[in-house]
């Protein structure tokens, strides 16, 4: 597959997870905000939000949900992710079938369309993207065939996923303490989690039990490492590789935050702190993001090693350079 291709597909993927994370966070907010008692600014409300998902709205004269619904302004806005995934789909529409163009192009030509004096349009267009979500991912699951292409669309679907569920569990670091127990519920909502917490932990949600939850199960697909897994499984499909090897940066990086979640997560939870801990998930899966796209994405001088023997041979040598250096 050439590599246009592939990160056109990564990042159509990536951008539509991002929206349909960021419609599901602004509408069980939302929820959260109506059903309180008592409620203090409703733009001050809303601000968490914004650092949550590293939104920073300083020089915008628009409103909070404007900014993070359907801002031109803002590249990360959900109005923008769904645009600039209609933009990379085109570039491959022999790639990807034809539903997945029609329900996608329809999405964005219907967003388009929305009336900026009807005071609901921001949860009208955040419930159409997440219902185009279900049906988008239903459609690449039931016709795209299992070759490079499903791979990097799962790719980048994800990776993203095991980002925003981390940033939605660092939602209480910036909440008053008096509205940090209702944080939790905001989670399990915007994660279509709250059956799967009652299954498992009864209907009683505190901080335990959601952070075990998001971040820990192996079985529940939004989990961080469920996300883990399936990021490094993924990687190894595309390669080739055996899961117990590593042919490039990508697939160590992938493995060794699969082996983080899976072995040292619960006790670096405890040493660093939510916080911290979601920051060092941030920056693993920052690193796995830039290894994808300097395996597959950029044009090379070089091809990398065929064999993980090689390239691990090839890693020997250059530490061995730089040492007698």
């Amino acid at each position: 597959m050439l590599s246009r291709v592939a990160e056109n597909l990564y990042w159509m993927s990536r951008q539509i997870e991002r929206a349909d994370s960021l419609a599901r966070l602004v509408m069980a907010h939302q929820n959260e905000l109506l059903d309180a008692t008592a409620m203090g600014s409703w733009e001050n409300e809303w601000h968490p939000l914004l650092e949550v998902t590293s939104m920073g709205d300083e020089e915008s004269t628009e409103g909070v949900v404007t900014y993070m619904v359907s801002s031109r302004e803002n590249p990360d806005s959900i109005f923008q992710c769904i645009f600039y995934a209609r933009e990379n789909a085109r570039g491959v529409r022999d790639q990807i079938t034809e539903e997945m163009w029609v329900e996608l192009n329809s999405l964005w030509l219907s967003l388009s369309r929305y009336d900026v004096s009807d005071p609901d349009r921001h949860m009208k267009m955040c419930n159409e993207v997440i219902q185009f979500s279900f049906l988008f991912r239903g459609i690449v699951s039931g016709v795209l065939p299992r070759t490079d292409a499903w791979h990097f669309v799962r790719l980048g679907e994800t990776i993203e996923r095991a980002d925003k569920t981390s940033r939605m569990l660092d939602l209480p670091n910036f909440l008053p303490k008096p509205e940090i127990t209702s944080a939790w519920n905001t989670m399990l909502k915007a994660t279509s989690a709250t059956v799967e917490h009652q299954q498992q932990y009864g209907g009683e949600v505190d901080r335990s039990s959601a952070i075990s939850l998001l971040l820990f199960s192996t079985t529940f697909p939004r989990a961080v490492r469920y996300c883990a897994i399936e990021l490094d499984r993924i990687l190894h499909l595309i390669s080739g590789t055996r899961e117990e090897d590593y042919l490039n940066e990508a697939e160590r990086a992938a493995g060794a935050f699969r082996s983080r979640m899976n072995f040292q997560g619960v006790e670096d939870l405890g040493r660093l702190g939510l916080h911290k801990f979601i920051d060092a998930i941030q920056k693993d899966l920052n690193k796995i993001g830039d290894e994808i796209v300097t395996r597959y994405f950029m044009i090379r001088p070089k091809e990398f090693p065929s064999s993980a023997q090689a390239y691990v041979a090839s890693r020997v040598q250059a530490h061995a350079k730089a040492a007698q250096q």
